[in-house]
């Protein structure tokens, strides 16, 4: 069995590689066109910046420790209260840290955070595996994040669930409405890493995005 590990000259750096190879005598792995890929753990920063008043935010990075003090912890003076959509609330008393329902956060979730003044969000953790992440979602209101790295058209994200969804809203990117083989229609064209987004949905269904 043969391990990888992947060495950053740059930063003087050896990263873990995802995954092994069991020897086999003259076996080939991958082609010219379609190569073997081996796949590095490692970490991302994610920064956001937030208004005073209301944002709708949602992160696509697992944390090393996703409690809500741990998570939140750049906004420790700036931020004043959390609401999710079913796993609670919690609000900020300072030196005591937050307190509520609310005691952990999670990628596939949209969050309202409410700021007594602008500042800069930032957190730092693994990428989520976006292929293996599916958000369950309800018939009528769901508060959704955006789990991929980059920004992504909104037909692509919202592929799986084409037939289920019917209109889907942002904070300031606008909305869209979905016309069936008509694609979404609106003036929100492009996902966000970041952004947390209102979705509407004609029935149940699972959001995988691509």
């Amino acid at each position: 069995i043969l391990s990888f590990y992947y060495y950053n000259a740059t930063t003087d750096e050896v990263l873990d590689i995802a995954g092994t190879y069991a020897f086999e005598t003259n076996l080939l792995l991958g082609t010219l066109v379609d190569p073997y890929e081996l796949n590095i753990l490692t970490t991302v920063d994610l920064s956001i910046d937030l208004n005073a008043g209301w944002n709708w935010i949602s992160f696509n990075v697992v944390p090393e420790n996703a409690t809500l003090d741990a998570v939140l912890a750049s906004l420790s003076e700036s931020a004043t209260f959390i609401a999710s959509q079913s796993s609670g609330i919690a609000t900020n008393y300072g030196e005591w840290g937050w307190q509520g329902s609310l005691a952990t956060l999670d990628p596939a979730e949209m969050y309202k955070l409410q700021m007594a003044s602008s500042d800069m969000f930032n957190i730092t953790g693994l990428p989520v595996d976006v292929a293996s992440t599916s958000i369950s979602l309800s018939e009528g209101w769901n508060w959704i994040g955006y789990l991929p790295q980059h920004p992504g058209d909104i037909n692509a994200a919202l592929a799986s669930i084409s037939e289920s969804a019917s209109f889907i809203a942002s904070q300031s990117s606008g909305i869209s409405l979905n016309y069936g083989e008509l694609g979404w229609q609106g003036s929100l064209a492009t996902l966000e890493p970041g952004s947390g987004y209102l979705l509407n949905m004609n029935e149940a269904d699972e959001l995988v995005y691509p």
